[in-house]
């Protein structure tokens, strides 16, 4: 189902998610992330947030044309793994791994998207 927000709201919101998984994991490790609930619990529902905001923005917008090669899709998925909490051993390296490799492409990604969105006549 479509949101009514504006993608150009959407993509902020993305953002803000990812600037605050960003923040909360900035000056650590993978080792002092396993061991600290609040941070990993955070940035669960941070992520969880990030691919609800794509999945709305989907419904909105052809990711596909407006940023074709991009990672529109992983991101829904890794939500519904978090939601549903699938592998809950798993989870925490999975996270972590996500954050330091994958967080980075995603929010240039976004910057790219929101560029293209700007372009566009409003609706």
């Amino acid at each position: 189902m479509a949101t009514k927000r504006p993608p150009l709201a959407i993509v902020a919101a993305a953002r803000l998610h990812i600037a605050r998984v960003r923040e909360w994991t900035a000056a650590t490790d993978i080792e002092p992330y396993e061991a600290d609930v609040r941070t990993r619990y955070a940035c669960d529902r941070a992520f969880i947030a990030i691919g609800e905001a794509l999945g709305d923005l989907g419904g909105n917008v052809d990711l596909v044309v407006l940023a074709p090669g991009e990672p529109w899709v992983d991101p829904v998925r890794f939500r519904h793994f978090l939601a549903h909490d699938y592998d809950d051993k798993a989870v925490p390296p999975l996270v972590w791994d996500t954050i330091v490799h994958d967080l980075p492409e995603l929010e240039a990604a976004l910057s790219d998207l929101e560029a293209a969105l700007k372009t566009l006549p409003e609706r």
